[in-house]
């Protein structure tokens, strides 16, 4: 984590570098990049999995939050296949520098970027409607629903942003409230 905090997020478009720059830092270390890739796209499955699962335990006739927990969870399925491509994407781009192709792994690298966007805007979204589906129902804590939909807003805000501060608030609140959402959320279980 304080790699991420003093060192920056790479390719958030805060900097003055460009897909060529990036492209070269893969290429230095290419085995780092293909299980970096592959660990991200296991990490996000397994989060927004358990996000789909927690809107889904939301769902329930005279529920106050019910339509917004189905919108909830309708917005991850989207983003699943996207996340996927886009680290199909990513992976291109090592594939592309080992057959010396540095042109197409910048084009790569650039539309990979374009597609995990997407993935945060639409996320940030579902996360807002999660928070405010918990604040309606109060099934968990009124502060965790309320940092759910801080850290929503800037997951949909970080792609369009030109500093790297809700990319940090994005990438460390998307860990901790998701750990304790499913603490809670187990606590919950085990109470009733």
């Amino acid at each position: 984590m304080a790699v991420a905090i003093f060192g920056g997020f790479p390719a958030t478009g805060a900097g003055d570098e460009d897909s060529a720059f990036y492209v070269a830092k893969i290429a230095e270390n290419m085995n780092m990049h293909i299980i970096g890739t592959i660990l991200e796209t296991t990490g996000i499955i397994a989060l927004m999995t358990g996000w789909i699962f927690l809107a889904h335990s939301m769902h329930g006739d005279g529920k106050p939050g019910n339509l917004l927990s189905k919108v909830a969870v309708i917005l991850p399925l989207i983003c699943l296949p996207i996340a996927v491509v886009s680290s199909g994407l990513a992976l291109s781009v090592g594939y592309a520098i080992e057959d010396g192709l540095m042109a197409e792994a910048g084009m790569l690298f650039g539309v990979s970027l374009g597609v995990s966007a997407t993935v945060f805007n639409i996320l940030g979204i579902s996360w807002i409607l999660i928070g405010i589906a918990m604040v309606l129902q109060k099934n968990l804590h009124l502060i965790l629903a309320i940092v759910t939909i801080v850290i929503g807003a800037a997951m949909f805000v970080a792609p369009i942003a030109d500093t790297e501060i809700p990319w940090i608030i994005a990438f460390l609140g998307f860990l901790i409230v998701s750990l304790a959402t499913g603490i809670l959320t187990v606590i919950n279980r085990n109470v009733d």
